[in-house]
């Protein structure tokens, strides 16, 4: 092809038709640029497509990711609420004068102290997204910009539970080993089931719950951990909220 045009130019020039020739000249630059044009408007088309492809894959990775993140929270704070119910509970018959019933006190520290899951969090392709630049491939702005704000909503998740955990471990439980026959809790279920534990045998101490339990010092700790369970049932609850805002944005963007 580039022999044939050599040719014309060639026959153009020896017959001295420069007019036609320059003409011609014209027409060819014109032909190569748009030639290369169309190349480049393919090659765009090419690379717009993987784009879409990728941004495809990572919408449905975050897709599984976030939907899995939901139920993950959704069991901590129905457990978190157990708690804190069982908490608000033992405040009332530390306030009432009625007779103590220990079994039932033993039964709610228990659950105080034992009901609460943690909160497992994927983060698997959300990370891989933000360390990598991908998100850029990400079309609908009020997505990108759910998905810049998952650290935010993230940490301060994890911040409110870091308290209430250190709160818990760090004071009431240590302030519990002289108020209640912590021996009396039952063994965590997935305990029994994973290692066939051998049952403990109840505690033979006696123990008079109105002295141990109905006091100012008492009823402030409890009321204290009945505060982080809020913070912590508050924050679980935001988090929920953006995790669904955010999947719905997913689910709209995905074809």
């Amino acid at each position: 092809m580039i022999k044939f045009f050599r040719k014309i130019r060639y026959n153009l020039m020896s017959e001295n038709k420069t007019g036609r020739y320059l003409k011609y000249a014209i027409g060819e630059i014109l032909l190569v640029v748009f030639g290369i044009l169309i190349a480049l408007q393919i090659n765009n088309w090419n690379e717009e497509r993987k784009d879409r492809n990728r941004e495809q894959v990572i919408l449905n990775n975050l897709k599984s990711d976030f939907t899995t993140n939901i139920n993950n929270v959704n069991d901590a704070y129905n457990s978190f609420m157990q708690a804190y119910d069982a908490s608000v509970t033992l405040l009332e018959i530390i306030r009432s004068e009625d007779d103590i019933d220990s079994s039932e006190i033993e039964q709610l520290v228990d659950d105080i102290l034992n009901k609460t899951k943690s909160l497992d969090i994927i983060t698997g392709s959300i990370n891989e997204m933000l360390n990598t630049g991908s998100i850029n491939l990400i079309r609908d702005t009020n997505l990108k910009t759910q998905l810049s704000n998952w650290s935010f909503h993230q940490t301060d998740t994890e911040d409110d539970i870091v308290i209430y955990r250190a709160y818990l471990f760090d004071f009431f439980i240590p302030s519990l080993t002289k108020k209640v026959r912590l021996r009396n809790m039952g063994v965590l279920e997935f305990f029994d089931e994973d290692l066939n534990l051998k049952d403990i045998a109840p505690s033979n101490f006696s123990i008079d719950y109105n002295q141990t339990i109905r006091s100012v010092e008492f009823e402030n700790e409890v009321y204290n951990n009945a505060l982080n369970y809020m913070y912590a049932l508050n924050s679980y609850k935001l988090f929920n909220d953006y995790l669904k805002g955010t999947l719905e944005l997913i689910e709209a963007n995905i074809k």
